[in-house]
């Protein structure tokens, strides 16, 4: 059973859940290709996550606390005095407004489970805190980091904040509002902080030339283009080969929910007729709509397949081969789904989010590019913005 991080709490990462997140199993490729096209910077879009995560690891260190309940702390820190300072709730930095209000600003109580959201803006962050040199520890398990002497040095901007922040943790002295505008969520970092993140971003090496040439591409440039045109400037061959791998797979499971969404609708209908809320395989394989749904889907895996393929990522080539005929084509896809339509004794039934409202995947805190398969293209597009001094926005969250 896989078990994921949150809150430093070990918890199961497969217990169904009743959120509309049809990944179709192609979670990890998704993922994947999402690193492939970004490398080492997590679902980062604004910097100051970095330095909450940062301010959190070096006081747990110090005074003996988990870094994960720190970090959250501090960040919660921040967002409360945002939210007290108000009109913070429109803004796509600022999280927290349900809880926040509602409890105190001691660090006991913004170190709990619950005290803030159930998924900080430092969750985001454990990856580009390692790619960048700023901590040390076991790749990928925040409560193992330390800082590196090049992440003291990248604080010391930050005046008195650090000192202000231990006192906090350690006495309970909450630092003054003003005391505390340097780390706000829609402050701007010290220019020497910037300065720095923008070097270890876009410094030597095989990763940060591919994430130079995503910064780098022609502000027109969109999935069409990328899937059909001759190379853009600045990419390799190789690196096109991942985006368009990603752009495809991610385009063949659109077409593929889209078979499910017609399924779900022609169940609506039995259900609104006052019929059982199910519809057996004979019966989707011989609904119109359905049927044009599944043409549609497999004529979407034909055009895709030479990008599939060509970046050979083993999840999506087997759902690709699965997407290729129509015969039966329902069956594997309800297989896949258990989140809206399940199978069950050959019927396709309504699952545990059946008729619910889709939710964000992973890597879509930013806002749009002109490539929306590949969501940390914006979430890096936003980052740089933000590290030249825009106040990047948002508009949602590190996908399946």
């Amino acid at each position: 059973m896989e078990v994921v991080e949150a809150w430093g709490i070990l918890r199961p990462g497969d217990i169904p859940s009743a959120r509309r997140l049809q990944a179709l199993g192609l979670t990890s490729a998704v993922r994947h290709f999402n690193e492939r096209a970004v490398p080492g910077m997590g679902g980062l879009w604004f910097a100051m996550p970095l330095v909450w995560s940062m301010l959190g690891i070096s006081v747990a260190r110090k005074l003996h606390h988990r870094p994960i309940e720190a970090a959250n702390a501090v960040e919660a820190l921040a967002m409360k005095e945002a939210l007290a300072k108000g009109g913070g709730e429109s803004n796509p930095r600022v999280r927290g407004s349900r809880n926040l209000p509602y409890v105190t600003g001691d660090f006991q109580i913004l170190s709990k489970p619950g005290s803030y959201v159930t998924q900080p803006f430092r969750q985001t962050c454990t990856q580009p805190l390692v790619t960048l040199g700023l901590v040390q520890g076991t790749r990928a398990r925040f409560n193992s980091f330390d800082l590196t002497e090049d992440g003291r040095r990248l604080l010391a901007p930050l005046g008195i904040v650090p000192d202000l922040i231990e006192k906090w943790v350690c006495r309970g002295m909450r630092p003054p509002s003003d005391d505390l505008a340097p780390i706000a969520p829609t402050a701007c970092l010290p220019d020497a902080i910037r300065a720095e993140l923008t070097r270890r971003i876009y410094g030597e090496g095989a990763d940060a030339e591919r994430r130079k040439a995503i910064r780098d591409m022609r502000g027109d440039q969109n999935s069409d283009a990328l899937l059909n045109a001759s190379l853009p400037a600045g990419l390799t061959h190789e690196h096109l080969v991942d985006l368009r791998g990603g752009i495809a797979a991610v385009q063949l499971r659109a077409a593929a929910l889209e078979v499910l969404g017609a399924v779900e609708n022609r169940i609506s209908r039995r259900r609104d007729d006052g019929l059982t809320p199910a519809l057996s395989l004979d019966e989707a394989e011989r609904d119109e709509g359905i049927c044009a749904k599944i043409e549609a889907c497999v004529v979407k895996a034909e055009r895709v397949a030479r990008h599939i393929e060509a970046a050979n990522e083993p999840e999506s080539q087997t759902f690709l081969g699965e997407c290729r005929t129509p015969n039966g084509l329902v069956r594997r896809l309800a297989k896949r789904d258990g989140v809206v339509i399940v199978l069950r004794d050959e019927e396709l039934a309504p699952g545990p989010a059946f008729g619910a409202d889709a939710v964000p995947e992973g890597d879509t805190d930013a806002a749009p590019s002109g490539v929306p398969e590949l969501p940390r293209i914006a979430n890096l597009l936003a980052l740089t913005a933000d590290l030249c001094g825009a106040n990047s926005q948002a508009v949602g969250g590190d996908a399946p």
